[in-house]
């Protein structure tokens, strides 16, 4: 499958057939992603955690190791369908296998290309006398789907827990400017104050200088921005808003394969 030849409009069309069937069929779907590569074809992932009421971590823990199972295949595109339902604490993603209150639900359908072809669709489901219905699609060109957490993953491959750098010649604070020196006053102060820490203290000055940082998120409002903190517990800076193209990977660690099921689908 050649980047060059991939079909997003049939393999978005397949996709869609085949998330609203099973629906139709099952009455429900697992949270499941599709990962089209030039050498595997396609690969299936069912996703599945521990749920628990009002506790969304374990779902977004799930899709975070899932995001970078998929982003280290080094996909032409991947395709993601999940059930999902609003309400006052935002998107709830629904397993099939158990029992939720009543609550408006949508099934959601989104597929995104290296070449930056975006699309999502969501379906109201509708629930009577044992069947299951759709309501009319509301189709999504954009690439932040609140329901969707993955987004672009080629403008933005980063994940949570990732080891980056700043590109050649770019930096995070300037040794120029009086930020700067401001940080470098305050990290004198307290190895000055706390001798036995020292060597944290001159290790966050040294990842300063070199532009080294951990990943903490991904920006919920812009697909190109990550939020990175300094990886020492010693942290003037906070959190810092960058823009992914600044950025390179310098290591991370493998995807927990454990949270998620692969199958091979053709």
């Amino acid at each position: 499958m050649p980047e060059e030849v991939f079909d997003f409009e049939s393999e978005f069309s397949i996709l869609d057939i085949g998330a609203t069937t099973s629906v139709l069929r099952s009455g429900g779907v697992k949270p499941s992603i599709l990962i089209f590569t030039e050498q595997e074809g396609v690969e299936a992932i069912s996703l599945d955690w521990d749920a628990q009421p009002g506790d969304a971590r374990p779902a977004m823990i799930a899709f975070e190791e899932a995001r970078k199972y998929t982003r280290d295949k080094r996909p032409l595109a991947y395709g993601f369908i999940a059930q999902v339902a609003r309400g006052t604490q935002g998107v709830e993603f629904r397993l099939p296998r158990l029992k939720y209150p009543a609550a408006a639900e949508s099934l959601g359908i989104a597929m995104f290309a290296q070449g930056g072809a975006v699309r999502g669709v969501t379906y109201q489901i509708r629930r009577s006398g044992g069947k299951v219905s759709f309501g009319m699609p509301n189709v999504e060109e954009g690439d932040i789907m609140d329901w969707c957490p993955f987004g672009d993953i080629w403008a933005n491959p980063f994940c949570k827990g990732d080891l980056v750098r700043f590109r050649h010649r770019d930096k995070a604070v300037e040794p120029s400017t009086p930020l700067w020196q401001a940080i470098v006053d305050l990290t004198r102060l307290r190895m000055h104050d706390d001798p036995r820490g020292a060597d944290e203290y001159m290790s966050f000055l040294d990842d300063l200088r070199n532009g080294i940082f951990v990943v903490e998120d991904r920006s919920p409002v812009a697909h190109d921005q990550v939020l990175l903190r300094p990886r020492t517990s010693f942290n003037p800076l906070g959190t810092i808003s960058i823009n992914a193209s600044r950025l390179l990977l310098v290591d991370s660690t493998a995807a927990n394969v454990e949270k998620v099921e692969t199958t091979a689908v053709r």
